[in-house]
C-alpha cells in the first residue's frame, strides 16, 4: 500500500526521485524477528557515522553514473531477513546474503544489507519505496554503493532476483521486468513478467499474460549479463572502485521526519500522510 504525497530525494544534479513511505497494520516480513540481548542493543544503538570523505548519492541516469557509484557487483543467497528497531534510529530491515561471490570489485563471503523501514513495536510496518524487497531463500545479483547513503546501500534498486524462465536463469528487477541488456541510460529491462515482491516477502508468481506468451526472448541469461558488464568495463578501460559501507554514513535515520496516522477515512482506513525526506550529505544534519 502506497498512499499520500511522495517523499522527495534530491541528487547532486538537482534531479528529484521519490521515496514513498507508508504504514501497514499487522504486517511482517517472512522470517522477521527482533534480535535480542546485548549484541542487538550494541548493533542498534551504535552511532551513525558521519564521514565527510564519502560522496553523497546522486541520480543514476546513465550507465556511466551507475558504474561511477558502484563499489562492487555481488551475487548471493538471502539467508535471513529480519527487522531491527531503535527508538533513536527507527525501524530497519537487515537482509543477510550468504555464499557471496563478487563479480566486480570485492566482497566478503557474507553481507548485511541494512535498509530503512521495517517492523514497529506496535506491529505496524514502515515501508519505503525505492528500497528493494528481498525474498528469503532467493539468489540475487546486487550493485552495492560506494557513496554515502541513508536509505539503502543497494544502488538505486539494482538488486536482481535470479529466476528460472523457460529453462534459462534470468534476472528479475524490482518491478518484475527481466534484465535485457545495457544501454546509455543503464540496465535495460523488459515489461513486467513477474509480480512485485509483496510486504511479507513471498516469492512472486509469473504474470498470467507472461505465461501465455512464454518467456521474453530478449531477456539475457544471468551469465550473459554478468559477462556483458565485465566486457563493457574492459572495453572502455573502466573499473568499479570504492568501498561498500554496511551502516548509513549520515546523521539521518528512518525517524528523521515524523510519520503520523491520517484522520480516519472509511475509504482509506490505513492511509498515512507522507512527508519529504532527502538523502543528507555525510556530516550534515
Amino acid at each position: 500500500m502506497r498512499v499520500g504525497r511522495p517523499w522527495t530525494t534530491f541528487g547532486r544534479e538537482g534531479r528529484a526521485r521519490c521515496a514513498l513511505f507508508a504504514l501497514g497494520l499487522g504486517l511482517g516480513l517472512t522470517g522477521c524477528s527482533a534480535p535480542g540481548g546485548d549484541e542487538a542493543s550494541a548493533r542498534q544503538e551504535s552511532p551513525l557515522v558521519a564521514d565527510a570523505s564519502l560522496r553523497p548519492p546522486r541520480a543514476v541516469d546513465s550507465l556511466l553514473s551507475l558504474f561511477d557509484q558502484t563499489a562492487s557487483v555481488v551475487e548471493g543467497e538471502v539467508t535471513d531477513v529480519r527487522s531491527e528497531f531503535s527508538p533513536r534510529t527507527g525501524p530497519w530491515t537487515v537482509v543477510t546474503l550468504g555464499n557471496v561471490r563478487a563479480h566486480l570489485g570485492a566482497a566478503p563471503r557474507e553481507l548485511r544489507l541494512k535498509q530503512a523501514g521495517g517492523l514497529l513495536p506496535d506491529g505496524r510496518q514502515l515501508v519505503v519505496s525505492h528500497v528493494p524487497r528481498f525474498v528469503r531463500g532467493a539468489r540475487y545479483v546486487v550493485f552495492l554503493r560506494n557513496t554515502g547513503w541513508s536509505l539503502s546501500p543497494v544502488l538505486d534498486e539494482h538488486a536482481f532476483r535470479v529466476e528460472s524462465v523457460g529453462g534459462r536463469e534470468v534476472l528479475v528487477g524490482a518491478e518484475g521486468g527481466l534484465v535485457s541488456g545495457l544501454g546509455s541510460a543503464g540496465v535495460r529491462q523488459t515489461a513486467p513478467v513477474f509480480e512485485t515482491v509483496d510486504l511479507v516477502g513471498a516469492r512472486p508468481a509469473m504474470r498470467a499474460e507472461a505465461q501465455a506468451l512464454g518467456a521474453a526472448p530478449e531477456a539475457l541469461e544471468r551469465e550473459a549479463f554478468l559477462s556483458l558488464l565485465q566486457n563493457h568495463l574492459r572495453a572502455r578501460g573502466l573499473t568499479v572502485a570504492g568501498a561498500f559501507r554496511e551502516e548509513p554514513v549520515t546523521t539521518a535515520s528512518s525517524l528523521s521526519v515524523p510519520v503520523t496516522p491520517a484522520v480516519a477515512n472509511p475509504a482509506a482506513p490505513r492511509a498515512v500522510p507522507l512527508q519529504p525526506e532527502r538523502d543528507i550529505p555525510p556530516g550534515q544534519p
